[in-house]
Parts: structure tokens; C-alpha cells; sequence
């Protein structure tokens, strides 16, 4: 109610003492009543109106907030969507920021790092790493936003991660820092490995072979020649002892060649499906029977039932005999030889391993080179044809070994599917 009706209401209510007769009061409570009921009807539009100002901002308001809740879950879709391609990268991802705080580390950085989420996010990258971890010093490209694309950090179990840096310069300060993405190549170094060595078996084969047919015929006129000399020399027997050496040289000499050219030829197999835990078995019962690894030295056997792959059995029991042998003759004084078979869910690995002297760590790389060997009457043909064999069935074969503990071949084939 304003002030100017609030005061002629007043004034109305002293006139009223100033009233003599019923008429004059009367008149002078209608003309109060009036002006109560204009006032009244003046209140009752402006509160209408107040309503209709509140439902209008109301509305807004609903809207506004319908807005806000389908921004904030747009974020909430677009974070967890970011989140989980962070989780499932196969690359490891930290972010490192100007104060030196990590504020990203994702799963697969977890597992390269070989350090717990808890102990490093959110903290001090020199809570947890050196200074120079990472192949560069984190000081200075923290404070200077020069890194190098690219650094190799070897980690204390011996795998090699490729960590390439970029320094984010974002006009937010918290934006700002070093994003490290971190590759475990040690894998890719294997194969690369793997690869080199089997380029260099095949040029070693090749060569191998061209020379081998350039021996083999003169080998032929040699052993000729000193076979007639044996035959006429028969009554002088120094010279004829000397030229059955010369023929015993060619055979040996022969043996050799016809390694060579064999190693040299592609595979001919007859693959079928066959259970290797069943092939290993006769490979035991065969040595076991025939006493190649002589009486100090023990045969042990796990497998995995039914283990269908496809194989060529006869090459490779051959394979399998050869790492027996090579183990039992690592072993002089006697040991064990162990032989197991597990199957995966693509493929099976079948383990030989030995309690032998070891091989030496610089010739390691060489043990499935043609013509490496460090055994005297060795030729150098023996792992080389295990490796070929293995290579032939889609598989792959790796070599551990400790100096006076032992060597443990690997061989992984694929599964039948």
C-alpha cells in the first residue's frame, strides 16, 4: 500500500471524529472502503504480475539448469571416453608439469615403469625417477621446454623403452609441462634380432652352397687319386698309411660339403596334425633306450595332454635329439635335462634346458650360425638346422644361458587350429 493512500486513509479516520450525524460517518466509511478496495485491487495485479515474473525466471532457471546438466554430462561422457583411451593404449603416457608434478600416468605406463599409480601420480616426477630416467635431464627441459624427440632407456630387468618427449607450451599454466610417450620396443629389438640373423643364415647359406659345389668336384678327383694310390701302394706301407689319410680327409671333407648343401636347400616337408606331447614322449623313450646321454645324466619330462600341431615329425624329433644331445654334451660330469610342453591359447612352447657348463654371453648371437661352433670335432651345422626346422613349422626358437648353470631353448609353434 503506497504512502498517499496510507495518509487519506488517516486523514479519513480523524474526519471521522469530526462526524456528527450517521450520514456524514457513513459517507465518510465508503469513501475509506473505496479507496481500501482500489488499493486492494492495485495489490492483487501487482502480486499477479510478481507471479508471472517468477514463473517466467523459474522457467529460465529449469532450462538453464536442463542446459548446465546435459553440458556437465557431455564432459562427464567426453572425460570417461579420454579416460578409458588412455587406459587402453598400448603406450604409456605421463605428463609432467612445470612444477614437476605428473598428473598423467596410465595403466601401460604402470606396467613399463614397474611403479604403482598411488607412488607416482600427483607427485614429484623426483619422488620416484632420476633426474635424467628418461635419457635427458627433466630440470632442464622443464625449464627451458626443450627436450629431444626421441631417447632409449634400458631398465634394470633388461627391457628397452623408446620414450619420445613434446613440450606443451598452452597459454594455461596447468596445461603447461612435458608429455612423455613411452614404448616397450624390447620385443621389436628381438625380432630385429631374429631378423638380422636369419638374413645373415641366408647369404651365410648361399655362399656356403656356391662353395661347396665349387669343393665337391675337385673333392671327387682328390679322393680318386688317393684311393689308386692306396691300391698301389699296398706293399709300402708308410705311403699307403698316408694316402688312406688323404681319402679319409676327402670323406670328411664330403660329409661336410653334403651338410652344407643340404642346409642350403628349402624345406620339404610333410606336415600333419599330430599331438607333440605324443612326439616328445618317443623322443624320451628312443634316448632312454638307446643310452645316448649316458648313465649320469637324468631325463625328465612334463607335458600338457593333447597338444595338436602340425608337423613334419620326422624333422622335428631330428631337432628335438640334436638340443638333447647339445645339452648331455654340455654336461660332462652329468646333470639334468629337462624337457617341457605347455600350450597356450594360439600357440605351444616346448622348453629344453640343460644343467651344463652355459654358453658364453658374446656367443650367444652366433649359436644359430652356420659354421659357429665351440666344440672341436664340432661343424657348426647343428642349431642351425634346429633353427631352420623350427622356422619351416611357422614357429621360432630363443636361446637363455648362465656361464656353469645352464642354457634353456625355446621353441614356440603355432597351435592347430
Amino acid at each position: 500500500m503506497t504512502s498517499s493512500v496510507l495518509s487519506r486513509l488517516q486523514e479519513v479516520a480523524q474526519g471521522m471524529s469530526a462526524c456528527h450525524t450517521p450520514e456524514e460517518k457513513i459517507s465518510t466509511l465508503l469513501e475509506a472502503f473505496e479507496l481500501f478496495s482500489k488499493e486492494t485491487s492495485r495489490l492483487e495485479s501487482a502480486y499477479r504480475s510478481l507471479q508471472q515474473q517468477f514463473s517466467s525466471v523459474n522457467t529460465e532457471l529449469e532450462e538453464t539448469n536442463r542446459t548446465l546438466n546435459a553440458k556437465v554430462l557431455e564432459l562427464d561422457v567426453t572425460t570417461n571416453y579420454l579416460q578409458s583411451i588412455l587406459e587402453n593404449m598400448s603406450q604409456g603416457i605421463l605428463f609432467v608439469g612445470v612444477t614437476g608434478a605428473i598428473t598423467t600416468y596410465n595403466k601401460a605406463a604402470e606396467g613399463m615403469l614397474r611403479h604403482a599409480t598411488e607412488n607416482v601420480l600427483w607427485r614429484s616426477y623426483r619422488d620416484t625417477f632420476s633426474d635424467t630416467f628418461f635419457g635427458f635431464s627433466m630440470k632442464d627441459a622443464l625449464a627451458t621446454s626443450t627436450v629431444p624427440a626421441t631417447t632409449y632407456v634400458t631398465t634394470d630387468d633388461g627391457r628397452e623403452l623408446a620414450v619420445s618427449s613434446t613440450a606443451s607450451s598452452h597459454h594455461d599454466a596447468s596445461a603447461q609441462g612435458l608429455i612423455l610417450l613411452i614404448r616397450d620396443i624390447t620385443e621389436l629389438r628381438h625380432l630385429q634380432t631374429i631378423a638380422s640373423r636369419s638374413d645373415r643364415m641366408k647369404e651365410l647359406g648361399e655362399m656356403a652352397a656356391s662353395v661347396a659345389h665349387e669343393i665337391r668336384n675337385p673333392l671327387g678327383g682328390i679322393k680318386g687319386f688317393a684311393s689308386l694310390l692306396v691300391r698301389d701302394l699296398a706293399d709300402r706301407t708308410e705311403l699307403c698309411q698316408m694316402a688312406e689319410y688323404i681319402v679319409e680327409g676327402t670323406i670328411t671333407l664330403d660329409r661336410l660339403v653334403t651338410d652344407v648343401l643340404n642346409y642350403s636347400r628349402p624345406v620339404q616337408m610333410q606336415l600333419e596334425t599330430t599331438d607333440l606331447s605324443e612326439v616328445l614322449r618317443n623322443v624320451c623313450t628312443f634316448i632312454e633306450a638307446d643310452h645316448s646321454l649316458g648313465s649320469n645324466i637324468a631325463l625328465h619330462l612334463s607335458c600338457d595332454d593333447i597338444v595338436e600341431v602340425a608337423l613334419d615329425q620326422q624333422m622335428f624329433r631330428s631337432a628335438i635329439l640334436n638340443l638333447l644331445v647339445n645339452g648331455a654334451q654340455a654336461m660332462p660330469d652329468g646333470g639334468t635335462l629337462t624337457i617341457a610342453l605347455r600350450k597356450g591359447t594360439r600357440r605351444a612352447t616346448v622348453t629344453v634346458h640343460d644343467t651344463g657348463t652355459g654358453i658364453a654371453p658374446e656367443n650367444l648371437e652366433n649359436i644359430f650360425s652356420p659354421f659357429f661352433t665351440t666344440k672341436p670335432e664340432g661343424n657348426g651345422f647343428g642349431l642351425p638346422e634346429v633353427y631352420k626346422v623350427v622356422q619351416a613349422h611357422g614357429g621360432a626358437i630363443d636361446a637363455t644361458s648362465t656361464v656353469e648353470a645352464g642354457t634353456t631353448f625355446t621353441i614356440t609353434l603355432p597351435l592347430k587350429p
